[in-house]
């Protein structure tokens, strides 16, 4: 059995961990229920959502929460899409593209205004130091339409430099960059702090110091549900959100939350939570502003037939964090 191998089966026995989800609710069984889609397990928002329930939050709210996690942001927003979802985190280019296409969906508040921990890493012992050198090899993303994806797109387009896109899941990316069977990955946090600090991997791209700020991701609702059940989505927010202020305002407490639910080191957790959650946004408040760039890079990545930002934003939800 290799040494690669072995590493390989390491983070795999992780991934699956994480891939397993949450499913969460309150115990009183008169309060209204909410359907949470999570992107992925390792992703901020899930950490968040988790947060909330464990300080009792949406409880608070009058709110069941049940937490899904799925493999990666299309996948997401395709449960909001056939109905399995009311509330899921997202970012706006599936948004803008999906409105295109008839899915009418809004972003309805901010979670991160940049790419916190997003590297595209090659294995520790490859011959590629630069992201010129991945021309025509393979690069594992979560899968199309995902984060990654467009990532990997942006990366194709201001680099100058052609690649395979090789969908893997969330919880394929790290076990099959480890293994070779690709020669990159767009790696999100904490998976990316893990590779790296591990010395398994190594960075050529920190997303979130190229890539302008913008509306990077966040939480979206249907249109028919900001409509339908607005009081509920406010409800929501509020609950996440004081996630958010539990999360920044209890550093300790918060880093072992990070290490439990993401099975990390604690060295990785710390990095995590520095790097991420201490930035992300308070109040969740978005602006067309911030959609539309996200949308313009959208378009330099090579996405096309995205909806305009000012489409693709709905701001009269603005989240009133719930106190534990």
């Amino acid at each position: 059995m290799t040494t690669a191998f072995n590493r390989a089966r390491r983070y795999g026995v992780g991934a699956a961990f994480w891939a397993l989800g949450l499913a969460a609710a309150s115990s009183a069984s008169a309060q209204e229920t909410v359907r949470i889609g999570l992107a992925t397990q390792a992703w901020w928002p899930t950490v968040v959502a988790e947060a909330a329930v464990r300080q009792g939050l949406f409880e608070k709210e009058g709110l069941t929460a049940e937490l899904t996690v799925y493999q990666s942001g299309g996948e997401t927003f395709t449960a909001l899409a056939a109905g399995a979802a009311d509330v899921i985190s997202i970012q706006p280019s599936i948004v803008a593209t999906g409105r295109t296409k008839g899915v009418e969906a809004k972003m309805v508040a901010l979670g991160a205004n940049a790419n916190y921990g997003w590297n595209l890493i090659v294995p520790a012992d490859s011959e590629v130091q630069e992201v010129s050198q991945l021309e025509g090899k393979n690069v594992g993303i979560t899968a199309s339409g995902s984060l990654s994806d467009f990532l990997a797109l942006w990366t194709i387009k201001e680099e100058g430099v052609t690649f395979n896109s090789v969908p893997l899941g969330g919880a394929g990316l790290v076990p099959n960059l480890i293994s070779g069977n690709v020669d990159a990955a767009v790696v999100f946090a904490p998976l990316s702090f893990q590779v790296i600090q591990s010395g398994d991997g190594r960075s050529i791209l920190d997303y979130g110091a190229a890539i302008p700020e913008h509306l990077n991701s966040g939480w979206a609702a249907s249109d028919a549900f900001i409509e339908s059940d607005g009081p509920v989505l406010q409800k929501t927010l509020n609950a996440l959100y004081g996630g958010v202020a539990w999360i920044q305002a209890n550093e300790e407490e918060a880093i072992d939350l990070l290490v439990e639910l993401n099975q990390v080191d604690r060295t990785v957790a710390e990095q995590d939570y520095r790097e991420q959650f201490a930035k992300l946004s308070a109040d969740g408040i978005l602006d067309v502003a911030g959609a539309q760039a996200a949308v313009d890079l959208a378009v330099i990545g090579g996405m096309t037939d995205l909806a305009p930002g000012a489409d693709i934003v709905e701001d009269r939800f603005r989240p009133v964090p719930t106190q534990p």
